[in-house]
């Protein structure tokens, strides 16, 4: 939470979704709403998944641009502003930007933190036939533009959910435009975590391509592979 509201852009809202959790976590944020009015809570009954979770706060968001950050991800503190500087100079519907690839132990803050790890790099357009060979767009880094693009939601496709959101955006003609610097830091998920079960991912991206996207077998099997390569060749640290 903290490297969110440290951003240097401040007018900000921070909807913090608890999945059903079962520790400390909803008295910790309690503790901070208590002392920063941006940030706000919605609590879950029932643990949904990485898409419902995210769809709530998407529900109880009330800004234009959405952006997010899961509990293991940190952004640098001048994400925020970076980003929505672009997003006003191209009239993107959806921008990103690169990322530190960080060891899973990684236990410093944005504000100290010293470059470590690996750069994710991305490029600074994509188009949708780009976007469809595989997914460059890390979710700690997308920021979406609700006023190009209405109302949007993630598929409860697990696995591929914000890949799957990032095609629908571009597929209805919006646009994505990327800074290729590194600002924000993702942990590397531990063995056995949602993103490192690479079964799972194959099947999450199958789905995607054929029911999503409605590509013919052959040239979906083409993506699969060549994007799977892709996303072995970026997982290593």
């Amino acid at each position: 939470m903290d490297s969110v509201l440290d951003q240097s852009f401040p007018e900000l809202e921070l909807v913090v979704v608890d999945d059903a959790s079962t520790d400390r976590t909803v008295s910790i944020i309690e503790e901070v709403a208590a002392r920063d009015p941006r940030v706000r809570l919605v609590r879950r009954e029932r643990s949904g998944g990485p898409a419902a979770a995210r769809n709530a706060g998407i529900e109880e968001a009330t800004g234009r641009y959405l952006a997010f950050c899961d509990a293991d991800d940190l952004w640098l503190p001048e994400k925020l502003a970076r980003q929505l500087a672009l997003a006003e100079t191209t009239g993107a519907a959806l921008v990103y930007c690169g990322y530190h690839r960080v060891d899973a132990g990684f236990d410093g803050s944005a504000q100290d933190f010293t470059p470590e790890g690996r750069v994710v790099h991305v490029p600074t357009r994509l188009t949708l036939a780009g976007l469809r060979r595989r997914n460059v767009i890390g979710n700690l880094t997308a920021v979406v533009d609700t006023e190009r693009t209405g109302p949007v939601a993630m598929p409860d496709i697990p696995g591929a959910e914000d890949w799957a959101l990032w095609l629908r955006i571009l597929g209805a003609g919006g646009t994505a435009a990327g800074i290729d610097e590194p600002l924000a830091l993702y942990r590397a998920a531990q063995e056995g975590s949602h993103s490192s079960d690479r079964t799972r991912a194959i099947r999450a991206v199958w789905q995607v391509l054929r029911e999503q996207e409605r590509m013919p077998v052959p040239l979906a099997f083409v993506h699969l592979v060549t994007g799977s390569l892709a996303a072995l060749r970026k997982n290593r640290i």
